[in-house]
């Protein structure tokens, strides 16, 4: 059994403040706060350079993120961030006048605007319309054209945590010979994520929210299946063969996913990463899916109970770890959660809540009381 109290203790802004807003950006915990200090102190004290124990560190974190997504390493790629990750596809594939990517409204707009620029090329971007924020696996189907080149979906749509069923979109997108690409930033970290299960061809993601890196700092995943089909058109001196010969400027690119890492990275980035990735792996992704949906499950059932309205899909196999409701004076209510020290989040005029799985009912409860105070008082 996990002691989750352990893991509880690693956050040190507990029970000062109730941080429910992972969707947003994600607190630090002390090992990778410790791990950071540490690699701050031997470089100014002993190793300046540190840049082949870098490389190192580099190395190994595309071990662990293998791990938590069953991956090869020579398949990842570290990035800066989500949008970063998609311009690989988007401007690493050979386009023809014609071809299609499909996407869907409901979005973040990471996953819409690096496909923007190839209507260019002239490709055509075609929307699904989601329904009140739900997106059907028959209307993706409906959509597909005969030109369909890409598929690019959310893991977990962020506005309302609608979680996407990968499974079934990845044998659509293999049916029809689709390239299958998603941004993972609102469920991974938070729900488990298999990429070869999935049929997963390109996965881009951040580390600021669920997987609670610190910011800058992200990574991609490109399948055997695609790996060819991409060129590597931001291309850095890390990207070739052997990049200390220096001087043989047209070398062949790295054959593994090197070739899309440019040059110097954020190793400071890496050091908090590898921390709290090797924290979350020791917990177990299985454990931790559970308790952040045990989490929501709680959330969703007191707001109903209440007589809320949810725009959180409330069916099982839909839940991630958001939960976002209606309140006519929303951004009053954020307001007054903030000034006692909870924070959620205001989006589109509604109240978005995500806790992880450090966080307990007891939290949830003090989220809860609040909001209903305010609603009694008002």
């Amino acid at each position: 059994m996990t002691d989750w109290q352990t893991y509880r203790n690693l956050f040190p802004h507990l029970p000062e403040q109730i941080y429910l807003n992972h969707a947003g950006i994600a607190p630090l915990n002390t090992r990778a706060k410790e791990a950071i200090e540490n690699l701050l102190q031997f470089r100014n004290k002993k190793d300046i350079e540190f840049w082949p124990a870098a490389l190192e560190e580099k190395k190994h974190l595309k071990e662990l993120i293998g791990k938590l997504i069953n991956a090869p390493a020579a398949n990842l790629a570290l990035v800066p961030n989500t949008s970063a990750g998609l311009n690989i596809l988007s401007l690493g594939l050979d386009w023809h006048s014609g071809d299609r990517v499909l996407l869907n409204n409901f979005e973040f707009p990471s996953n819409v605007i690096p496909f923007r620029g190839l209507k260019r090329l002239g490709v055509e971007l075609d929307f699904v319309e989601h329904r009140q924020g739900t997106i059907s696996l028959e209307d993706l189907e409906a959509k597909i054209h005969p030109r369909t080149r890409v598929l690019s979906i959310s893991f977990v749509e962020f506005l309302n945590g609608f979680r996407n069923d990968l499974r079934a979109i990845g044998e659509l997108c293999r049916r029809h010979n689709i390239i299958f690409s998603v941004d993972a930033i609102q469920g991974l970290g938070a729900l488990q994520l298999d990429v070869q299960d999935m049929q997963i061809d390109f996965l881009s993601t951040s580390g600021h929210k669920w997987l609670m890196w610190p910011a800058g700092l992200g990574f991609v995943y490109i399948s055997p299946r695609i790996f060819d089909q991409l060129y590597p058109t931001m291309a850095g001196w890390l990207s070739v063969k052997t990049p200390y010969d220096f001087f043989n400027y047209f070398q062949e690119f790295a054959p593994d996913a090197n070739r899309f890492e440019t040059g110097t990275f954020n190793t400071i980035g890496i050091i908090g990463a590898k921390a709290t990735l090797k924290m979350m792996l020791e917990i177990g992704p299985a454990n931790i899916e559970e308790k952040v949906l045990q989490n929501t499950d709680y959330l969703i059932n007191r707001l109903q109970e209440a007589g809320y309205r949810l725009f959180t899909d409330p069916s099982p196999e839909y839940r991630s770890g958001i939960v976002t409701f209606f309140h006519p004076r929303a951004e009053e209510v954020v307001k007054y959660l903030k000034e006692r020290r909870i924070t959620v989040s205001l989006r589109e005029g509604k109240i978005r809540v995500s806790p992880h799985f450090y966080n307990n009912q007891d939290d949830l409860d003090v989220f809860l009381n609040a909001l209903f105070e305010f609603d009694k008082n008002r």
